[in-house]
């Protein structure tokens, strides 16, 4: 499947638009969390392959402080990410 009907699949279910069973209505919601945190978990448990995801939105991981660049609005972070392990990116 290209990638525009997996969008259109995806829109229509979070519109509410695909008619799924009441058992399955929450689809779309439990889909999208287990997205997001696939998306920010640490390697260390499976997912993240490579810290590609945290590479992408410039989130440096398991840095032990980073606090300095909190306020540092669209700037981007000049480390690799960290995971758990110590591994780096």
């Amino acid at each position: 499947m290209t990638p525009r009907p997996q969008d259109e699949a995806l829109t229509a279910l979070e519109a509410g638009k695909v008619g799924l069973p009441p058992q399955l209505r929450d689809f779309f919601y439990f889909l999208l969390q287990n997205t997001k945190e696939g998306y920010f978990a640490d390697p260390k448990y499976g997912g993240n392959h490579g810290m590609q995801a945290w590479v992408h939105i410039g989130f440096p991981g398991a840095h032990g402080s980073y606090a300095e660049w909190v306020n540092n609005y669209n700037a981007d972070y000049p480390l690799s990410p960290v995971s758990i392990s110590g591994e780096r990116a």
